[in-house]
């Protein structure tokens, strides 16, 4: 048994992105905020989650969940057994699903419910189990209710739930606390939304007939984001080993090391998604498939959590024959000299950077330099006092 370690990994990023659209607002145009008195394009913490998920799903590289409203349907499949009516099914299922998760709406949970492929497979064991009771449109009561809710707690999450927690307002005995905290990454300069007129022409129409058969706009931007993310492994590890509980504000149950070999290696696939993974918005249409420029990582134990966006305060502005991505990264890197000698380490026990093509912008950053991306997560990922 080990106490907490009390460390926290944080990623800063610079990337640029060709003319695109990666995450719509309401009317269709890419997000944007205002910053620093000026409007920044912006793209959602939901959608960079979401494009982590997706990536890891296809990848096939970290356990992921299922967001949904579908688990009747999802469920129904399953319980499909010689016997059973679609009628008891469909009972058993809105008995059960509204006991232990959501009220329905029709076919339906009225909220998005995030669970892993484990918990799904776990719910239709306890279906079984209480076939009689369920079928009936009974609920489940006295020992058996306690022990199925305690069944379902202990149910191993999925790695993107411990990451990014998830409620369930009508059980919140079963909620989970995010260990992960994502930004809106936003524009490192000032932007200027552009408009696409496009047109296309019917190929089979008469040749004397001429003019657009279909035409319409698009909105689009061309931004360098400063991108930033945070995980508490400590936070992580509990919810990966579901050592969650608490009595008077203190936890029950200490972590292993083995609590925290699982941890890294979610830890490891999400910096590697946070680095990889691209919305995938409007990518038929603009292909802005630009990798980072410039990444950091920084590994802290105490001290407290630093994000560089006020770096960006006062927006880029390129100058002369001088690039948008290499000034970015040096008025990070500038900013990160200050913060350290207003604040000092603040815990940091680690820091490792990659970059593309920018040596001479790092500051005081170049020490820290690794060969690539792998090297730079190696590195921080060490658990050791050296920095």
């Amino acid at each position: 048994m080990m106490n907490d370690s009390k460390t926290k990994i944080e990623v800063h990023l610079i990337q640029n992105f060709a003319p695109s659209n990666l995450n719509r607002d309401d009317t269709g145009q890419p997000k944007s905020a205002t910053f620093g008195g000026f409007r920044r394009a912006r793209i959602s913490s939901q959608c960079i989650k979401r494009s982590t998920r997706q990536l890891w799903r296809e990848s096939g590289s970290a356990s992921v969940g299922e967001r949904t409203k579908l688990l009747k349907r999802e469920l129904a499949s399953r319980l499909k057994v010689e016997g059973r009516t679609d009628k008891q099914i469909g009972t058993a299922l809105e008995t059960f699903l509204g006991q232990f998760y959501s009220k329905m709406d029709g076919e339906k949970t009225a909220v998005l419910v995030f669970v892993s492929q484990k918990e799904i497979s776990v719910a239709k064991d306890l279906i079984d189990e209480h076939w009689k009771t369920l079928s009936e449109g009974k609920q489940v009561e006295g020992k058996d209710k306690t022990n199925a809710a305690s069944t379902l707690d202990k149910v191993k999450t999925s790695a993107d739930i411990a990451l990014f927690g998830r409620m369930l307002a009508e059980q919140p005995g079963r909620n989970t606390d995010g260990s992960c905290q994502v930004a809106h990454p936003i524009s490192t300069h000032k932007v200027d939304m552009e408009m696409d007129f496009y047109t296309a022409i019917d190929d089979l129409k008469p040749e004397e007939e001429t003019g657009a058969d279909m035409m319409g706009v698009v909105g689009f931007n061309s931004a360098c984001y400063y991108r930033y993310a945070l995980v508490d492994r400590d936070q992580l590890a509990r919810n990966l080993a579901r050592k969650t509980d608490r009595s008077n504000g203190t936890w029950t149950q200490a972590l292993e090391a083995k609590d925290y070999e699982e941890a890294d290696k979610v830890i490891r696939v999400f910096l590697e998604a946070m680095v990889y993974a691209i919305p995938t918005g409007k990518q038929n249409s603009f292909a802005p498939q630009n990798l980072p420029s410039f990444g950091m990582f920084v590994r802290r134990q105490g001290g407290v959590p630093i994000s560089l966006a006020n770096a960006f305060c006062k927006p880029v502005r390129t100058k002369d024959d001088d690039d948008i991505i290499g000034l970015s990264i040096q008025r990070l890197a500038k900013h990160w000299d200050a913060i350290k000698k207003v604040y000092g380490d603040q815990g940091i026990k680690r820091t490792s950077c990659f970059h593309v093509e920018q040596e001479g912008r790092l500051e005081g950053l170049s020490e820290s330099v690794k060969r690539n991306v792998e090297e730079a997560i190696d590195y921080v990922l060490k658990d050791t006092e050296e920095k």
